[in-house]
């Protein structure tokens, strides 16, 4: 298929900072997106730098299309193989590496080899690495990972010390993903233990190794499966051992800074003594190379003669407790004081080293490690044989981890906006990842190269595309458009959104959302009195991307090519999948106080659909696991009823209803699981394989030559089986909220359960699910299902009379009429209704449309610092609104006004059909749940949602 002119053509690419880096560290990955029909599995494709260098790559697939044909691809480079501005990459034969890496499997150890360095990786036990090795010379052993555990907080009013146990990974299973030529991918999994206390935190940890490269990069996500009353982390982190052998004044240890520089000394220092070292001696040990022989007579007398009185520095932590400080400390033994005033600075990047000037030693770096704070870098023992590093991703100088929920009672729904279920809001099955890159090195490396080594693992080099290139393909519902300021109005609203993005930027800065859970957030509304985000206000406080806060941020990017931009979509993408997910679920957790604090756990939130612009762009692996972990949520609606709040609700209709379903069941024996929920939140994102299917529809190919997938109509026949279902209803897409709709996950098929329908309530339309289904009827051809969606498109903000005239009845659609105009301008495109893109144009436009004013100052004894807020913002609102404009900008540029009127004070409010963004009534509350017998509490699957009603009613046993 390579006669396709597009793909004849290929695809620029550039990294998203702009330039080429001094360095990449380790190797870079990235995914192109190709149209239906241009390639397949079998065309091979090439990477060349402007002057026809043929780079090695590595390539494989991402997604497929229909026909199977490859909709994107994953490529890999070698580290520092392609450090050019400018790449492209087309059909072609790919270069094959000078030194391709290869890997073995000998027993319980696998070999990966790239030239001269050399890394065992154990299949099982408590050591990951056993080695790393330059030019057969071991520079790193014993690597471990561990986490520290107390029992108790740390609280000042504890006067009993906390007994801390320090428990071990111990490796269950080991894959090999991938094995070159250019990169090559290991698997690892197992839990942690020891020390007394059980089996517990599952993890899950890639490495990473390049060809002609001594570096590794580890990806470490753990999953907390602890008691949040008992199991507080005291530190996590990898820890191993270098062996030394240089004299004391060529070992050499150093740590960096975000701002460029290093701080580097030696273990025994010759500079500053009362007699002078001369510069034959300073001049080498600074730099880090190796100092003249004693008998060379470069040496002075004095220093000779005193050189074994000066003091060994044995042990140095570098300590971010916060996002604006950190610490170096030193001292020469364990029996000795700290001296914690060695150095100090805003903002470490997370490298350091340990070694001597002629053997070498490691170079090792954590990423964002300001930004996650509290971290910790410790190196102990250096003036010995074996000096110890640990990488600390939690620092056990900070207070150990407190999960537990912020108060002990919920705070309501009315008042506090939050939707607390005590037996919920526990963080069992969040996770966190974190990153460390190890580079064995034959001699310490200059300070330049230390320094560069440091920015690339900080900021790791991404390669992409141009917006134009994205915007062909019409990715992710393809109704986004390309900034356009050709006429007044769309300029002006260019300018704001670009303006919105500025501020989100310098907010997160300012407002410090950073932290080890918190980083990748931001807060949901803000409060104008105490001029600060409702960072303590129940449902108000935490975003976790309510109205589809990440895709408003990918999609920015895709627009504007903006680098900053697509770094925090990347931190909030990767804190979205990780502290606001419930793995042990596959669901995720409303906004509220703590990341996973609302008792609202839903498929909408934890939907794989918004992580898939960072799985294409970057082709990581680990969000590709937690998008594939999110096809269990159809199990899950089984025993978490999606309508467990607002069943009560209908309670009189189903007394009249179910007693003929009662007896048509038993004489059944129905004993097939049941769920019934709303169309909305949760049919895209369950059992019909989600948001991610929409992309790849079928099945996605993960990994590499070791491992790929195979397209798979598994899932595009459960989609069509849906589809056909949703396309039957009476109701169409509208269906639900006041009526129900069942769901079979063995079958996939939707039933209408009837109920009195009086009104709607489709919020996922606002978390993405609108692109998905622009995209889905796009891809599968489904005639009623899309005739039922342009419907819902057209009458969602039609009049009484119009709804009335197509349904038989008036209904309430749900609110939001501003943010589903996008939804009014599409139908007026699939219809060629110029009327309908134009009563868009009107919503985004008008009184009641949402534009923020420019940020105003405040300082003085009304904050504590002085800052600049914009009053009365709700980030929920921005971020919807904003796709809204996004979509009917690309939709119908032709109707951009020259002038329009926007209300500043127009903010995110819950619909007049409920009070929440949840599923809620007045009988949402737990006393009233449990006055019946409603249990807050996830259900056995032995016994369907039906079943329990018809239990509840007295028509089953």
């Amino acid at each position: 298929m390579s006669n396709k002119p597009r793909a004849t053509d290929g695809v620029d690419l550039h990294w998203v900072e702009g330039k080429a880096p001094t360095t990449t560290a380790t190797s870079s990955a990235w995914g192109v997106p190709w149209a239906q029909g241009e390639i397949d599995k079998s065309t091979a494709l090439a990477l060349t730098t402007s002057d026809g260098k043929n780079i090695p790559l590595q390539s494989w697939p991402l997604a497929y299309w229909p026909d199977g044909s490859l909709k994107w691809t994953g490529h890999a480079i070698a580290t520092d193989t392609a450090l050019v501005d400018a790449l492209h990459l087309a059909p072609g034969s790919p270069s094959e590496p000078s030194n391709p890496l290869t890997v073995k499997q000998s027993g319980s150890t696998i070999t990966v080899t790239t030239g001269n360095f050399e890394a065992q990786i154990k299949t099982s036990g408590t050591t990951l690495i056993s080695s790393l090795s330059v030019g057969g010379s071991k520079k790193f052993s014993n690597g471990q990972l561990i986490v520290k555990v107390q029992g108790q907080p740390d609280e000042p009013e504890n006067t009993d010390p906390a007994n801390i146990h320090t428990t071990t990974a111990n490796v269950t299973a080991t894959t090999i993903e991938s094995d070159g030529p250019v990169r090559a991918t290991i698997k690892v999994t197992g839990t942690y233990k020891g020390d007394g206390h059980g089996s517990w935190l599952p993890f899950t940890i890639r490495l990473y190794f390049s060809a002609g490269s001594p570096t590794v990069k580890i990806q470490h996500v753990f999953l907390f499966d602890g008691d949040q009353a008992k199991d507080f982390i005291k530190g996590i982190g990898l820890q191993f051992d270098v062996p030394l052998s240089d004299e004391y004044y060529d070992r050499h240890i150093r740590f960096t800074s975000a701002s460029g520089g290093l701080w580097g000394e030696p273990v025994r220092v010759l500079s500053g003594l009362r007699r002078d070292a001369t510069a034959a001696l300073l001049t080498p040990q600074f730099d880090g190379t190796a100092l003249p022989a004693q008998n060379s007579g470069s040496w002075p007398a004095t220093i000779l003669a005193g050189i074994n009185d000066l003091p060994i520095w044995n042990d140095y932590s570098l300590v971010q407790l916060s996002a604006d400080h950190f610490d170096i400390w030193k001292r020469t033994s364990n029996k000795s004081s700290w001296i914690k005033h060695a150095g100090h600075g805003a903002r470490a990047n997370g490298t350091g080293y340990v070694g001597g000037a002629k053997a070498g030693g490691v170079l090792f770096g954590l990423r964002n490690f300001w930004e996650q704070h509290p971290r910790q870098l410790d190196i102990r023992n250096a003036g010995s044989s074996t000096a110890t590093v640990t990488i600390w991703a939690y620092s056990p100088e900070a207070p150990a981890m407190d999960l537990r929920h912020y108060d002990t009672v919920a705070h309501g729904l009315d008042l506090a906006y939050e939707d607390v279920e005590l037996v919920t809001s526990n963080p069992a099955g969040v996770a966190r990842s974190y990153e460390v890159t190890l580079q064995a090195v034959a001699a310490t490396p200059a300070r330049q190269a230390i320094a560069d080594f440091a920015a690339a693992v900080a900021t790791p080099p991404q390669l992409v595309a141009s917006p134009e290139f994205y915007h062909s393909h019409k990715l992710f519902g393809g109704r986004w458009n390309l900034p356009d300021t050709s006429r007044t109005g769309a300029a002006a609203i260019e300018k704001q959104k670009s303006d919105l993005l500025d501020f989100y930027v310098a907010e997160i800065e300012q407002r410090q959302f950073y932290g080890f859970w918190n980083y990748g957030d931001v807060m949901h509304t803000y409060d104008d009195t105490r001029h600060t985000w409702r960072y303590d206000v129940g449902g108000y406080a935490w975003d976790n991307a309510e109205l589809g806060t990440d895709l408003w941020l990918w999609m920015s990017f895709f627009r504007t090519g903006r680098a900053d931009i697509f770094r925090i979509a990347y931190a909030m993408t990767r804190h979205l999948s990780e502290a606001s997910r419930l793995s042990s679920y596959c669901l995720g957790s409303r906004h509220n106080v703590s990341h996973w604090g609302d008792g609202a756990k839903e498929a909408r939130v934890s939907s794989s659909t918004l992580k898939r612009p960072f799985y294409y762009l970057t082709a990581d692996e680990l969000i590709g696991d937690l998008m594939r972990y999110s096809l269990q949520a159809d199990q899950t609606l089984i025993e978490w009823e999606p309508l467990r709040k607002s069943m009560l609700f209908q309670i009189d209709y189903m007394r009249k209803e179910l007693t003929s379903r009662a007896q048509s069941y038993r004489s059944q024996q129905h004993q097939r699981a049941f769920a019934l929920g709303p169309i909305g939140p949760h049919w895209r994102v369950t059992g019909l394989r989600s948001g991610r299917l929409v992309t790849l529809l079928f099945t996605i190919g993960y990994g590499s030559r070791a491992a790929q997938r195979t397209n798979d109509t598994k899932w595009r026949d459960r989609l069509v089986t849906g589809m056909t279902d949703i396309g039957s209803f009476k109701y169409g897409l509208f269906t639900g909220y006041t009526a129900a709709v069942g769901f079979d996950p063995d079958t996939a098929h939707l039933t209408d359960e009837g109920g009195q329908f009086q009104a709607s309530y489709h919020l996922t339309m606002l978390f993405g699910g609108g692109e998905f289904l622009m995209e889905l009827v796009d891809t599968i051809s489904v005639p009623t299902f899309d005739s039922a969606w342009v419907d819902f498109c057209k009458y969602y903000n039609a009049t009484s009379a119009e709804k009335t005239a197509k349904y038989g009845q008036n209904f309430n659609s749900g609110g939001f009429g501003n943010l589903y105009a996008k939804l009014q301008a599409y139908a007026g495109e699939r219809l060629n209704d110029t009327s309908l893109k134009q009563l868009a144009w009107n919503q985004i436009t008008g009184a009641n449309s949402t534009n923020y004013p420019t940020p105003v100052e405040v300082g003085g004894v009304n904050v504590i610092e002085p800052i600049k807020q914009i009053p009365s913002i709700a980030t929920n609102d921005a971020a919807s609104f904003s796709l809204a404009q996004y979509a009917i900008l690309a939709i119908a540029p032709e109707l951009a006004p020259n002038s329009f009127v926007g209300s500043s004070s127009a903010r995110y409010a819950p619909s007049v059909i409920s009070s929440s963004t949840v599923v809620a009534t007045i009988y949402a509350d737990k006393e009233a749940s449990s006055l019946v017998g409603v249990q807050d509490r996830p259900r056995a699957r032995k016994r369907g949602f039906i079943t329990r009603i018809l239990c509840l009613f007295g028509l089953r046993k």
